[in-house]
């Protein structure tokens, strides 16, 4: 039978150095497939990138030729058209008649529309109804009782 021989030191250390180089190795190969990964993900997002920014491209062509075609119909010509083809007699607002806002409601002073409405209401009879007054003001209390009002008249005899 053989004698069981110890590793000499030049076997040690081929080992110890195989194991780096495999470890090097697959880390190297490791790297390799997370590079070739991430590259097939981006590649991917960039196809999705082009055809969405190809839908919103249309899309805002497609805002273009609707605004354009907005505004050819919304001319006060094209309007009146449209008006008398729905049978409705109606026509665009003189200057007189209208009435610029403030953002909280109240209207701009100053304005001619503005006094008109005021001289219209001031005659009107519509004008002149007012509100209920909601509990604002309170009611006056009513006179208590005396004592003497409380006890039970007596009945009359006849």
């Amino acid at each position: 039978m053989r004698k069981n021989r110890k590793m000499s030191k030049s076997m040690s250390v081929m080992a110890g150095r195989t194991v780096q180089i495999g470890a090097v190795m697959v880390m190297a190969f490791a790297m390799v497939i997370l590079n070739m990964l991430a590259t097939s993900s981006c590649k991917h997002l960039e196809k999705v990138i082009r055809v969405k920014e190809g839908e919103l491209a249309k899309l805002d062509e497609e805002k273009e030729r609707e605004g354009g075609r907005w505004n050819s119909m919304v001319t006060s010509e094209k309007l009146e058209t449209a008006l008398l083809r729905h049978g409705l007699a109606m026509k665009t607002p003189r200057a007189e008649q209208v009435v610029h806002l403030r953002p909280d409601g109240r209207p701009y002073p100053g304005q001619i529309s503005v006094a008109k409405a005021a001289e219209r209401n001031r005659i009107s009879s519509t004008a002149r109804y007012t509100t209920p007054q909601l509990a604002s003001a309170p009611r006056p209390a009513r006179p208590r009782r005396s004592s003497r009002a409380a006890a039970p008249k007596a009945s009359v005899r006849r």
